[in-house]
Formats: C-alpha cells, structure tokens, sequence
C-alpha cells in the first residue's frame, strides 16, 4: 500500500521534512508516481519506523485517532484494488474456459498418428522430402523447410 509523504507524516505523527530529510539521506525509499508525487510504501515505513503509532493499543483507545483514519481508508482502497483485479482474472478465466469448451475434438486419425509416432522413434532416412507436411501448411514454409532438409543433407 502506497501513501504520499503528507499521509506518511500525519500517519506516523512526524514532520514532512523530517520525511524528505530520511529519504535523503537513505535512510527511507520511495518511488515517485505516474503524477510525479513520491510515494511511500507502507511496508518501507514499518521497516523504518515500526508499527504506526496506536497500532498496538486497544480499539477504544484508537476510535479517534486521525493516523489510524488514514490507514484504515488506505487499507480499504488496497483491499478495494485487489478485489478488482481479482474480479478481472476470474472473468478472464471464465472466458478462457468458455472457450476451451467451443473447441472442436481432434479428429481419431490425428490422435492415431500422433500415438504411433510417440511409441516408435523417428528413423532418419536419407530420402526427406518436404511434402510430409501437412497439406494446410503454407507454400512458404514448404519451401523452407525443404532447403533446410537440402542444408542439413
């Protein structure tokens, strides 16, 4: 979860420049934002700082607290994404068997040939040619294919 440097700050009860100063110095990453904002991660000021302030006390004692606001509507939104982008990977995946299903069955005499060319190890002969292909094959591709056939030969 990311938050600019002013919610950072209101978060963790510091200064901006306090912020900008540890960022400077190293101390504290962030990266910068499609808009050119810098953004904090929440993970980078655990790190640095530790738990936000009240994070540990009871939920009486935090009801007020402007910090705990924050990150509570931040967590939402980040929850709020990744419900999003979970919605999108299972229509995706709805669609994606949907369409498995409108395939059509492989015909029994590709199956048949496929099996028997699995069971018995292709022999090199010295007589290729390149009509082994099936006929769908593009003329381009023949023609390819036979030349390295002739290369290799």
């Amino acid at each position: 979860m990311q938050m600019t440097i002013t919610e950072a700050a209101k978060l963790y009860r510091k200064q901006r420049k306090t912020l900008y100063r540890h960022i400077d110095a190293g101390r504290l990453s962030c990266s910068v934002r499609g808009d050119g904002h810098r953004v904090l991660d929440l993970s980078e000021l655990i790190r640095c700082y530790g738990d936000p302030p009240g994070a540990g006390d009871s939920p009486a004692t935090r009801h007020g607290s402007e910090g705990d606001s924050l990150l509570t509507h931040a967590l939402l939104d980040e929850i709020r994404r990744q419900t999003a982008v979970i919605e999108q990977m299972s229509q995706r995946v709805e669609r994606l068997e949907s369409a498995m299903l409108r395939l059509p069955a492989p015909r029994v005499d590709e199956v048949d040939r496929v099996d028997s060319t699995r069971e018995r190890p292709e022999q090199p002969s010295e007589s290729r040619q390149a009509d082994t292909l099936p006929d769908d094959t593009h003329a381009e591709l023949r023609s390819l294919v036979a030349a390295l056939r002739d290369s290799q030969a």
